[in-house]
């Protein structure tokens, strides 16, 4: 009766998010935030992850520029170029995201983006780049492209600022091909994380992540979208059959929907794999085989690979 009630008039329970040393929310990031962006270049297929709370009814902003003098003072006279502003009002009947840019002091045509954000909340922006565009992400949903109006390697620097606090701020990511194999180097032993995220498509039924241990595979997770919905995890040893399959309970709604971003975590401990999607436990899996023999990954199914890495 209650999932039933929740299609009807569309509420939701609010999701479990664990802060610890797992997944990270423990973590905090100074406000006013600067960052220079070390390295390569920005490339096509790269994120920006912003994660964090809102902690009052000011507005706050996440820029693009391409150098560090983001406010006006005493001695900075000038700004540097906005390749990307985002600026996020809060008001009681102003809860919009605008989206703009400021090259050589001239803004450009504004886009406004509806939000539901209310002073507590949690939030999560991504911005993905490609050739020609922004990818804006609000909550793991796409809700608006932006043109670039300079190329993409003259970003050099995040500023963000306003009423929020920050617990992630992360550049990762590139264009990936599906399916999807890589080794894992020094092989996944306990305390080690794997990282995952992506899109589902529009019609997608289904994928699976493999960890691979030579010709065994100690985890396939494998959440299906069409009904009935499920999550479920299997091993198989020696070539063989494969073992008793085993749903994943969850106390929450499935987590996966079509065409929404989503964050896997899988996490390994001694004797099981601990798994999160976006942040929220999704289940626990007991070893068969010993993860210290894993050594590869492979990713299949139908979903827009952005972002693989170990830690």
């Amino acid at each position: 009766m209650a999932s039933l009630l929740r299609k009807l008039f569309g509420y939701r329970r609010k999701k479990v998010t664990k802060k610890d040393s797992i997944t990270g929310r423990n973590n905090s990031f100074p406000v006013p935030y600067l960052s220079k962006l070390e390295g390569n270049q920005l490339q096509p297929g790269q994120s920006l992850i912003v994660r964090g709370i809102i902690i009052s009814s000011d507005e706050f902003v996440i820029n693009l520029t391409n150098g560090p003098r983001v406010e006006l003072d005493d001695e900075v006279r000038t700004l540097d170029d906005r390749l990307l502003c985002m600026r996020v009002e809060m008001g009681q009947k102003r809860r919009k995201v605008h989206l703009n840019a400021c090259i050589n002091g001239e803004w450009g045509r504004e886009a406004l983006i509806k939000h539901k954000w209310r002073n507590g909340d949690e939030f999560d922006i991504r911005v993905r780049c490609h050739e020609d565009e922004f990818e804006l992400f609000i909550d793991h949903k796409l809700c608006a492209r932006f043109a670039h109006y300079v190329p993409l390697s003259t970003i050099s620097h995040i500023y963000i600022n306003g009423g929020i606090e920050l617990y992630s701020v992360s550049w990762e990511g590139r264009t990936y091909s599906v399916p999807y194999a890589a080794d894992i180097p020094g092989n996944f032993y306990p305390g080690r994380r794997l990282y995952v995220s992506g899109v589902f498509k529009k019609r997608a039924k289904q994928f699976t992540l493999d960890l691979c241990a030579g010709a065994n595979i100690a985890l396939r997770f494998s959440p299906k979208l069409k009904a009935p919905k499920k999550v479920t995890c299997n091993s198989r040893a020696d070539q063989q059959n494969w073992e008793g399959e085993e749903q994943l309970e969850q106390e929450e709604d499935f987590p996966f929907k079509r065409s929404k971003a989503f964050d896997l975590l899988v996490y390994c401990e001694d004797s099981k794999f601990i798994i999160y999607v976006d942040d929220c436990l999704v289940g626990k899996y007991t070893h068969r085989i010993n993860p210290r023999t894993i050594d590869r990954l492979c990713i299949e199914g139908d979903i827009v690979l952005h972002g693989v890495h170990l830690k």
